[in-house]
């Protein structure tokens, strides 16, 4: 390497542990156009260095365009009658799945006589195969003061894996799992693990766990990338009932820092790191390249499908009575160690449930039938019929397989946002009361609710930093606003979305479940203009967490929107109605 390619991709030591401070007010991340943006030769050399592997960006959708010379109405075809299917945005170096975030400028439809930009997606790419590329990049992205983006699959609700005039460190291709028999970790913990690399879903991991005859912790998307946002969102799961969240059962974890090295996080190396990294949020103290996992024995699982709605003799009256039932048992059903993924699809003059599905890890049929029974026995009694479609299965694999499976992605229809309840609000009846009437007005007024009942607590007696809020969780309930306009919306739709989305579809809940009395919100599904997001994503550990952003990357060079210290960046994107990553990163 000469002395000038040195230069372009050298270690800088004083991007973690110094003295080092953040630029002042004003002060930009350098952006296409300006006059410190690296030359093409520049990038060419980069790319060099990089063995190939530098992908200048072209919008997914570009095909659906003439302006960028490769309109192909065939393709486009394809394109956006695929646009909801994960698989499509994974395969792409920098596309999103949820493209209001992008700035929509580049939408999947035909449309020849429109304009695809770039907006927010990076301008370039690298597709990661070794280690020391992320080094490459990360190291010429620092040295040239460009925005740095971290993607694996792009599954994200809040568009933190893109960033205008960004280059982008695409992870998706580091697939490795390695299954270790017999390891002894420098926790005390000694047993089986998967080691599992960045560019790994949700999916893979649960098929290598299977395989191997155990059974891993994960989300239900399978396209969730499991070793970036999930595991640092904290990693919330259908075995929460037995293992807490998916970053108490992580031993280690391989990260390249702000200053280039690459070093392991775990209990005796770098424990401070090791503790963020596990529940602290994404694109925040490092890149991560590979996690270890505490996997367990495989168990039995009961699944339950069924569903009821209002109709006849069901009056909406009726229906919440049966629904209150439910809500009622949200103690004895997690103290059970059962989970569920529900619906309530509500309209001015309908509503439905549907449960998709009630899971019990560790259950027959007859106790799975036991403990439900109370529930059952008064929707009966209300004359709300129900059939349970109720399944055993010999692990967790084929229970997944069956009951969730495929994924979609967001649109520009709605706005996203939840909350987080305590189980303090079912222990006193008058919080009970004012939560269950929050949540049936909401639907009453024809909102509609996708939920969880779950109680992750802290059952592996860990420290890390997943937020608090979810140690005193037993409901995670999800909604929605809607867009008028979708990928047409002006900005002033844009903003009257965010703000029925904050004030009136999450307003009551936050009422009901405050941050000071440990309600909060799930930061990686939750609604970008979140008031105090610093509390009500991280919990009591934001403090902790915002010193230690100081130490592992005094300079800034990781942000991402609501992480860790991003209060002090601001992404000018002019007036779009809510916050997107279509514009330059700047100090604020």
């Amino acid at each position: 390497m000469s002395e000038e390619d040195r230069k372009l991709v050298a270690f800088d030591n004083s991007a973690v542990n110094s003295n080092a401070t953040l630029q002042p007010k004003g002060y930009c991340k350098v952006f296409p156009g300006d006059a410190d943006w690296p030359s093409d030769d520049t990038w060419g050399r980069l790319n060099g260095l990089l063995g190939g592997a530098l992908i200048p960006t072209v919008p997914l959708a570009a095909p659906c365009y003439q302006n960028w010379g490769v309109y192909d109405k065939e393709k486009c075809a394809v394109i956006a009658g695929n646009r909801t299917d994960p698989f499509l945005h994974e395969a792409d170096p920098t596309s999103n799945m949820w493209p209001i975030f992008q700035g929509r400028t580049c939408v999947e439809r035909d449309s020849p006589n429109g304009t695809c930009t770039l907006g927010a997606f990076p301008v370039y790419a690298v597709k990661i195969s070794t280690v020391s590329q992320i080094q490459l990049a990360l190291n010429f992205a620092r040295n040239h003061n460009i925005r740095l983006v971290i993607k694996n699959t792009g599954h994200c609700y809040l568009g933190k894996s893109l960033g205008a005039g960004g280059l982008s460190i695409w992870t998706h291709n580091l697939k490795n799992i390695d299954f270790i028999e017999h390891y002894k970790s420098d926790s005390g913990y000694e047993g089986k693990v998967l080691k599992v690399g960045a560019g790994v879903t949700v999916k893979e991991v649960y098929k290598a766990a299977h395989k191997y005859g155990v059974t891993a912790l994960g989300g239900i998307c399978e396209s969730v990338g499991y070793a970036g946002g999930y595991i640092a969102g904290g990693g919330h799961t259908p075995m929460s009932g037995y293992y807490g969240m998916a970053a108490d059962n992580v031993e280690a974890l391989e990260v390249v820092l702000a200053n280039g090295r690459f070093v392991t996080a775990s209990n005796t190396s770098n424990p401070d790191l090791y503790w963020a990294l596990r529940g602290g949020g994404g694109s925040t103290f490092g890149i991560v390249t590979s996690v270890l996992i505490r996997v367990h024995p495989k168990i039995p699982i009961v699944a339950s499908k069924f569903r009821f709605e209002t109709g006849g003799n069901v009056t909406k009256e009726v229906f919440w009575q049966g629904m209150r039932k439910y809500f009622e048992m949200f103690i004895p059903f997690t103290d059970a160690h059962t989970y569920s993924y529900f619906f309530m699809w509500a309209t001015p003059t309908s509503i439905s449930f549907s449960m998709s599905p009630f899971f019990a890890p560790n259950h027959t049929i007859a106790s799975f039938n036991a403990l439900v029974k109370p529930w059952f026995d008064h929707l009966s009694s209300l004359g709300i019929n129900v059939t349970p479609q109720t399944k055993l299965y010999d692990s967790f694999y084929p229970a997944y397989i069956d009951n969730w499976g495929a994924d979609g992605v967001g649109g520009s229809t709605v706005l996203p946002g939840n909350r987080l309840f305590p189980r303090q609000n079912w222990e006193d009846p008058a919080k009970f009361e004012k939560t269950f009437a929050a949540l049936k007005k909401h639907s009453i007024e024809g909102k509609s609710i996708i939920g969880y009942h779950q109680a992750p607590r802290n059952r592996m007696n860990v420290d890390n930093a997943v937020s608090s809020v979810w140690r005193h969780t037993i409901a995670f309930l999800i909604s929605a606003a809607g867009v008028e306009g979708a990928d047409d919306a002006t900005s002033s739709q844009m903003q009257k979305a965010s703000d029925t989305l904050t004030q009136d579809v999450l307003g009551p809940w936050r009422e009901v479940a405050p941050e000071s009395e440990n309600g909060g919100a799930y930061l990686n599904e939750a609604n970008v203009m979140e008031p105090n997001w610093q509390q009500s994503f991280y919990g009591n550990q934001y403090p902790r967490l915002l010193e230690l952003k100081k130490k592992w990357d005094p300079k800034g060079l990781f942000y991402a929107t609501t992480a860790v210290g991003s209060e002090d960046w601001g992404v000018m994107d002019g007036d779009s109605g809510i916050q997107t990553q279509n514009g330059k990163l700047c100090r604020v």
